[in-house]
């Protein structure tokens, strides 16, 4: 599930005061255009981010021509053996790994931690309310077109279970910020348009044509009611001693 809107640039302004102005070798342990983008404008000495999606690896190095683009997955124990880093960032990952590595969410922090020897920075979603408002039929729509489509959905956590893994993972959290989303147009169609890619994938297309109205009059009703205050994000800062 990506972002509402753009609270990522606040989540980065509170990670950006939580750091301070010493920033040295920085990996985005899972990165994308807004995060490489963000930490393209510090003052590292490194930067490292890692992908597993082949259709970035265009993109990103316009992004921050400086930084050191590595496509591979942390299932792989060779990915950045005996590499550390002062600060990591991991940015929406949790959420995002049961698309491409399904159940690795469990084990990704203690995978990660050997490359830590400093902060760690994770930014997360919480579980959407399943509260029966049309911002949770937006996302129980949008849930069911990826299942439809044969694909695998993201998988969000709540804040406190996360902070757990990290601190099972050895690592000792130090401050947690919620961050509430206000939502509106922006996430309304975003969510809706996701579900209206996959229609193509269905098997059955007579199905697909039923979902693509049901699509509409949703997305015109939840437009309708204008922006809310709906969920949240979070950031949990850490640190680890070597």
């Amino acid at each position: 599930m990506s972002p509402p809107g753009r609270r990522e640039d606040a989540l980065f302004e509170w990670i950006g005061k939580v750091n301070g102005p010493i920033w040295g070798d920085v990996l985005d342990a899972g990165t994308g255009a807004h995060s490489l983008g963000w930490l393209a404008t510090l003052p590292t000495r490194s930067l490292t981010a890692v992908t597993v999606e082949d259709w970035r690896l265009g993109e990103l190095p316009t992004i921050a021509p400086r930084a050191r683009i590595v496509r591979g997955r942390w299932t792989d124990p060779t990915l950045l053996h005996d590499e550390t880093f002062d600060q990591v960032l991991v940015d929406y990952v949790i959420g995002a790994i049961d698309g491409h590595e399904p159940y690795f969410q469990y084990d990704y922090l203690a995978r990660l931690r050997p490359h830590c020897r400093g902060a760690v920075y994770l930014v997360g979603l919480e579980p959407p309310p399943r509260d029966g408002s049309l911002l949770d039929q937006v996302c129980r729509v949008r849930d069911a077109c990826i299942l439809l489509g044969g694909h695998r959905m993201y998988r969000e956590y709540p804040c406190e279970l996360v902070r757990r893994w990290l601190e099972a993972a050895g690592m000792h959290v130090t401050d947690v910020r919620v961050f509430p989303n206000r939502i509106g147009a922006r996430f309304v169609n975003g969510q809706l348009d996701v579900a209206k890619r996959k229609l193509p994938l269905f098997t059955d297309q007579a199905l697909a044509r039923a979902m693509e109205g049901q699509i509409e009059s949703l997305r015109a009703s939840a437009l309708a009611q204008g922006e809310r205050t709906w969920g949240a994000d979070y950031v949990i800062a850490a640190t680890v001693t070597p």
